[in-house]
């Protein structure tokens, strides 16, 4: 306020100077005009008049000038509010002033400065909320990183991957990031200032999980530097590929072993073993076994196909009654029933009537019933019980026999897994497509099916399915 009051003493002092010495010249004129035309008489009393009459011009003539000055000031301190105002992202009305005003032309520049500023203000902020919004449903984990190695900014992506909140203050990267591979990644592109690249495993088994960690390395100058780091979940296409090699490892070996027996003792015959009648009726005996376990591959395969490609809202829906249908497949298994001296105890009510294909139910209580039979100890037990609800249905298989490890639970629905005593020690035959086949039939029936099992105590399994029709059309 002081500056501008003293600002304004010495533009009013400057145009009084001024406003004088003008109307001095002027009358030294007019005065000498009329001097050269009609000789003037001077006298004090003429003197004094023209003194007086400057004086009053200069007074009138200050004032208007003084006015106008003011309110010229007046607008350009509007204007310089007005600019103070726009630095800090606030902005007042526009200034109108009349075309005759000698400021117009620099208000309308304020103003149009204003409505660029404001709409690219907008915009910023438009843009900023769509980023946000973005990273907020980016399925991939994004984490900033500045030159001071702080966390600017993260998706709730990135939170969910490394398992914990990220505070939205900026703090060391290592309080989320502690995993070894992952800091070496980051620490691996501040060093060589070029963008990295790793597959990382996160969560180890069972519970695995696998991103694909990618770094980029933004220069700013020469002491100033961002890192993204972005998280992309990967866990379903390693999990695919990891089963594709084992599905290539475990078909492999499943037939190359009877094809080697067969071709083995082919060629003992071949070698002069065929004239030995007892010797060529034990070779002929294995081969025929191996021949038959090919065959059981090759329809086990088949099936897993061919259920696959059916569509599932084909299915030959039918009044069952359960208990008849566990009763014919019984019939069929019972010499390894007898074999085993195993004891069948079939709970399931003779009442129990259900809407289902009665083909695919049949080969999902084949498969559990041959399992608990098959990996059954001597002398041992198979129950089957059953339960129902208002809206589902389950049949429940249990078995005495050797139980499978919690590892191994994880994993004996994929094709040709075999849990591993059995199949190193050749226990118990097969192809290792049973459990496969009946998780393919359940899903096909809309069902699921769960285990239990105990290592040398025996194994649970239970399929449930929706009870009403509607739920299988």
């Amino acid at each position: 306020m002081n500056l501008w009051v003293t600002a304004m003493h010495n533009r009013w002092q400057q145009t009084v100077r001024l406003l004088v010495l003008e109307n001095v010249l002027i009358t030294l004129i007019v005065l000498f005009v009329l001097q050269r035309f009609s000789p003037i008489t001077w006298s004090a009393g003429l003197i004094g008049c023209l003194v007086l009459a400057l004086l009053v011009l200069a007074v009138v003539e200050g004032v208007v000038v003084w006015v106008q000055q003011t309110e010229r000031q007046k607008t350009i301190d509007r204007m310089e509010a007005k600019l103070r105002q726009m630095s800090s992202q606030q902005f007042p009305p526009h200034i109108l002033l009349p075309q005759a005003d000698p400021l117009y032309s620099l208000a309308q520049a304020v103003n149009q400065l204003e409505s660029y500023q404001k709409h690219q203000t907008r915009r910023a902020e438009l843009q900023e909320k769509e980023l946000m919004m973005i990273m907020r449903y980016l399925p991939v984990g994004v984490m900033v990183i500045d030159h001071r190695r702080q966390v600017q900014l993260s998706n709730p992506a990135m939170s969910e991957l490394l398992q914990g909140s990220i505070n939205t203050v900026a703090h060391i990267y290592t309080k989320d990031i502690q995993l070894y591979a992952l800091t070496k990644l980051i620490e691996d592109t501040i060093a060589t200032q070029s963008n990295q690249r790793a597959t990382v495993t996160l969560t180890p088994a069972p519970n695995t999980q696998v991103v694909e960690a990618s770094t980029v390395y933004i220069q700013g100058n020469r002491a100033h530097y961002q890192i993204v780091l972005m998280l992309y979940d990967i866990t379903e296409v390693y999990m695919i590929e990891q089963m594709q090699d084992d599905f290539v490892s475990n078909a492999s070996h499943e037939l190359k072993t009877p094809i080697t027996a067969i071709a083995g003792f082919t060629e003992t015959l071949l070698g002069g073993a065929k004239d030995d009648p007892e010797t060529l009726d034990q070779f002929l005996h294995i081969i025929a076994d191996e021949s038959q376990r090919l065959i059981d591959l090759i329809q086990d395969v088949l099936s897993l196909s061919r259920i696959r490609a059916q569509n599932t809202t084909k299915l030959a829906l039918k009044t069952v009654v359960v208990r008849d249908l566990i009763d014919q497949e019984l019939a069929v298994v019972q010499q390894a029933v007898e074999r085993q001296q195993l004891t069948v105890d079939n709970q399931v009510e003779a009442s129990l009537t259900v809407t289902s294909d009665p083909q695919k139910l049949s080969q999902v209580i084949k498969n559990l019933l041959t399992n608990a039979i098959k990996y059954n100890r001597a002398n041992g037990k198979v129950t089957l019980t059953s339960t129902i609800s208002e809206q589902h249905w389950s049949l429940i298989v249990t078995d005495t026999g050797i139980g499978i490890s919690a590892d191994d639970q994880q994993r004996i629905f994929e094709r040709f897994y075999r849990a591993s005593p059995s199949r190193s020690q050749q226990l118990v035959s097969g192809t290792g497509l049973g459990l496969a086949i009946v998780k393919e039939l359940v899903g096909a029936l809309h069902g699921n099916i769960t285990v239990t099992s105990q290592r040398g105590v025996g194994t649970t399994m239970t399929v449930t399915f929706p009870l009403a029709e509607s739920k299988l059309a």
